[in-house]
Parts: C-alpha cells; sequence; structure tokens
C-alpha cells in the first residue's frame, strides 16, 4: 500500500474538489469535457499527469477513479458497478445483468470475477470483453425486441452504486432477472442456477404479473418456457387466460435454451400445458425446486 506524500497543484485540486463536491467518484470523457475546459484547455493532459501522480487512477481511455488516500489501485477505490458504469456510460444504454443480477438481488450464492451487461445491438462500442481491475466485463448485444421496456422499472431499474454517492448503475430489475435467465442460461451458471433462482425468488416480492407481462413482451418461446416455471413454483393464477392459447400449439421450445445436458429429442418429455420440451432430467428438475421447498 502506498504511504507517499502526494502533492497536489490546483488545478488538479480543482478537479479532486469539483468531483466531491458533486458527490461522484469518476471522471469521464468526453461526458465531463466541459466543467473540465473551465478549470484547464489542457484537461486531457491534466489528467494523464493526475494518473501518473496516482491522484486518479485509469480505467480505460478517458475515464477515471478518484484515488482515495493510502489506496494502492483502483479495485480498493471503487466497487465494481460503477465500474461497469463508467465503461458503459458513454456507449448508450445498457444493463448489468444475468449472472451479475442474479447475484445482485440475492437468487444465488455464486461468486465469479465475470461480470454481465447487455447493450443494444446499435451500440457504438465494438468491445465485447473489458477488463476491468480484476473483472472481467462481458457484453451482450440485445436486438430491439430483447430490450427492456422503456416504462417498465421492473425490466430496468436506476441503482445507487454506494451510500452517499450521485453515481448509478442501470441493473435488470429483479422480474426481467430471472426471464433473462431463460433466455440465455449460459451467462447465468447453467440452468441449475436459473432454476433454482426461480425458486429462491419466493423470498423475495416478486410481481408475478408482471413478469408475466414481460414474458409474453419477450415471445413465445420465452413466454412458454416462463409459464412451465409459473406453474411449478405455484403462480398459475397469472397466466389466466392465456394458458390455453399455450396449450393449443405444438412448439420446439426447450426449457433449457442452452442444452446443457445435451439430452436427444427423443429423451425429451412434452409438457402437455405449456407446450415446453423438457430437455433436463425430471429428477434433477424436482430435486433444485425441492431444495428450496417447491419440489
Amino acid at each position: 500500500m502506498s504511504t507517499s506524500t502526494r502533492t497536489v497543484s490546483s488545478v488538479a485540486s480543482a478537479v479532486l474538489e469539483h468531483v466531491a463536491v458533486a458527490k461522484r467518484r469518476t471522471v469521464s470523457l468526453p461526458g465531463d469535457r466541459e466543467w473540465l475546459a473551465e478549470i484547464t484547455p489542457h484537461y486531457v493532459r491534466l489528467l494523464d499527469r493526475m494518473a501518473a501522480r496516482k491522484l486518479l487512477y485509469r480505467v480505460l481511455r478517458g475515464q477515471y477513479v478518484v484515488a482515495p488516500w493510502a489506496t494502492d489501485g483502483v479495485d480498493q477505490a471503487a466497487p465494481a458497478e460503477l465500474l461497469v458504469d463508467l465503461a458503459l456510460r458513454e456507449q448508450g444504454e445498457y444493463y448489468l445483468g444475468f449472472l451479475s443480477a442474479l447475484i445482485a438481488h440475492r437468487l444465488t450464492d455464486l461468486h465469479t470475477s465475470a461480470l454481465y451487461a447487455a447493450i443494444r445491438q446499435g451500440s457504438p462500442t465494438d468491445m465485447t470483453s473489458v477488463p476491468l481491475a480484476g473483472y472481467e466485463l462481458k457484453l451482450v448485444r440485445l436486438s430491439p425486441s430483447r430490450w427492456p421496456g422503456e416504462e417498465s422499472e421492473r425490466e430496468r431499474e436506476r441503482v445507487r452504486v454506494q451510500p452517499g454517492l450521485k453515481e448509478f448503475v442501470w441493473r435488470s430489475g429483479l422480474e426481467r432477472t430471472l426471464l433473462d435467465g431463460l433466455l440465455r442460461p449460459e451467462l447465468c451458471a447453467g440452468i441449475e442456477t436459473v432454476i433454482t433462482s426461480w425458486a429462491r425468488a419466493e423470498e423475495h416480492r416478486v410481481d408475478w404479473e408482471a413478469l408475466w407481462a414481460i414474458a409474453k413482451r419477450s415471445g413465445t418461446a420465452t413466454a412458454r418456457r416462463a409459464a412451465h416455471l409459473l406453474i411449478h413454483t405455484g403462480h398459475e393464477h397469472v397466466l389466466a387466460e392465456d394458458l390455453p392459447a399455450l396449450q393449443a400449439k405444438r412448439a420446439d421450445t426447450p426449457l433449457d435454451r442452452s442444452n446443457g445436458y445435451g439430452m436427444s429429442r427423443r429423451e425429451m418429455k412434452r409438457d402437455p400445458q405449456t407446450g415446453v420440451l423438457l430437455n433436463v432430467p425430471t429428477e434433477q428438475l424436482h430435486g433444485w425446486l425441492g431444495a428450496v421447498g417447491l419440489g
């Protein structure tokens, strides 16, 4: 840990004071260009000098975290969620999701050094994976039809990164997080984690009617998978008049979209209520639900 004395020039002090007054911990270009230019026209050079003197930690090009006294790296200076926002705030809409959201919502006890964030398909960035202070941020591009509805906080919510700071991260809401697990189980540590997260959601205040509304908007395949789990977690009532329509059609919709168990079509059973193909061994499925009292 560094204990060397740091001297601060007047212009560097002005930068640090501005950030502190704004109750922030980051500096990001081009978003902060206007107020930086009021301090000095050579703000890029200033930020680089401040990073060289360990007044700031450089995260990505043009993006910095203030280096608190007695810290020795960006991992000590900022939570991972803030680094995600710093990396993506200039790249358009995003949200922290999949396994990262399952962990944040306490729907799993897993821990990982991988962070998952969704961005719009038309995002200007060409990044797919970004190293962030001991973490690896993995970006998932979603088509317009898969992107959360703008009117629903159940899909995408703005969360304060840390008490006392006016900096936030976008994260999938509880209901959207559960559905994203069905959409991309391979980004959620597999179908077992997804199923047990649905079971553990019983301990949370899930709006199951809102979840079903989001599922229907997300497409027929997602709706079928969601309906299957809603039935098996005791929430069949929210399906109401929609269930007959699911029963009326035969469709090749596997429960596990990633087919993690590699089951052949011959080995799969079809759920007569939802038309879902059970490409997960039935005893495994019941075991995951039973582990949290829903078997």
